[in-house]
């Protein structure tokens, strides 16, 4: 009767770290893109920056800038919502707030890497 109940006791105590596992795996994740958000969005802007001025001096026009300030706004949306997520006492607020962060975020770095794939062809000079 002893082992059955301590059968028991083991899955129920596995289950209960496997959530607070996953929990703390949405948490890493929640700094990882608190952390590297803001440098992300630095980098647009930079890119943004130096567009500006590519195409002022071959007198051309380019939707990149505007794309990239597009994509800006996804990384300071993944960072606040990842900051948010790391200041949640509720569990399951601050798991869906880390996926949201982390999905805005895996966004963001597929359309920069976009961006950057039309930079590359269409600038070429």
């Amino acid at each position: 009767m002893e082992e059955i109940i301590d059968s028991e006791n083991v899955a129920e105590r596995r289950s209960i770290e496997s959530g607070n596992l996953e929990q703390r795996a949405e948490i890493d994740i929640s700094e990882k893109i608190f952390a590297n958000g803001p440098n992300m969005l630095v980098l647009c802007l930079t890119v943004i920056g130096l567009i500006k001025i590519y195409t002022r001096f071959e007198k051309i026009t380019t939707l990149a800038d505007n794309f990239l300030a597009f994509i800006s706004l996804g990384y300071l949306i993944a960072t606040v919502v990842a900051y948010i997520a790391m200041r949640s006492r509720n569990g399951k607020t601050r798991l869906k707030l880390a996926r949201a962060a982390d999905l805005t975020f895996l966004i963001s770095l597929t359309l920069t890497a976009a961006v950057a794939l039309f930079m590359t062809f269409a600038l070429e000079g």
